[in-house]
């Protein structure tokens, strides 16, 4: 039997990364990161405990893996959204629903969108994962910009614009949340959320 290829190797290697990253959100989800342990991680991915060093080293470098992967999907969301021919207060209205169309069908998607938001919102969690979070080109920022172009052509509420996409994103993380526990069998219509966008 001939040894595996090199490509063979690289492939087994990030399928068991994937296995291992799939299985830690739903740890970090169901327990918090304060309380989830290497062991747990293993258990849920179904390998050895001490194979689980063989790919992270700690349970940090895991969560910080999962926010990145979390943060640069959900930039490449918001910059497809923000570079569409639309006004801005309808690319505020596309954003919202297909967030809610995403953590809505996908509980993987639920779980991300809540990682990520908590480690926006929480000092609980490692600092170079904060730093990268609130690091350039974060999906707050371009949010930001996307309120501003809409105030200045009247078609979204005066007031902070990182307020408003603070306030946005508390919401969208309240409602995610609500989902992937089960205390909310559906998301709500996203027009009740455009509420906040409204001009007076």
């Amino acid at each position: 039997m001939s040894p595996r290829s090199e490509e063979a190797n690289t492939q087994i290697k990030d399928d068991r990364q994937k296995q291992i990253l799939c299985s830690a959100l739903k740890v970090f989800i169901h327990k918090g990161f304060a309380a989830a342990k290497m062991s747990d991680i293993a258990t849920e991915a179904h390998i050895s405990y001490g194979l689980m060093y063989h790919y992270f080293q700690s349970k940090d470098e895991i969560y910080a893996e999962l926010v990145r992967n979390a943060v640069d999907s959900s930039r490449r969301v918001i910059e497809q959204v923000s570079a569409g021919d639309m006004e801005p207060i309808d690319k505020m209205r596309a954003l919202v629903a297909r967030i809610f169309k995403s953590v809505g069908e996908q509980q993987s998607a639920g779980y991300s969108f809540v990682l990520m938001m908590e480690a926006m919102t929480s000092g609980v969690y490692p600092v170079p994962v904060m730093g990268r979070v609130h690091g350039s080109g974060r999906p707050f920022d371009l949010l930001v910009h996307v309120i501003e172009q809409g105030q200045y052509m009247g078609q979204i509420a005066q007031g902070d614009p990182a307020e408003l996409v603070m306030t946005f994103f508390a919401a969208i993380l309240g409602l995610a949340s609500l989902k992937v526990r089960g205390s909310m069998a559906a998301m709500p219509d996203p027009e009740i959320l455009m509420r906040i966008f409204r001009p007076a």
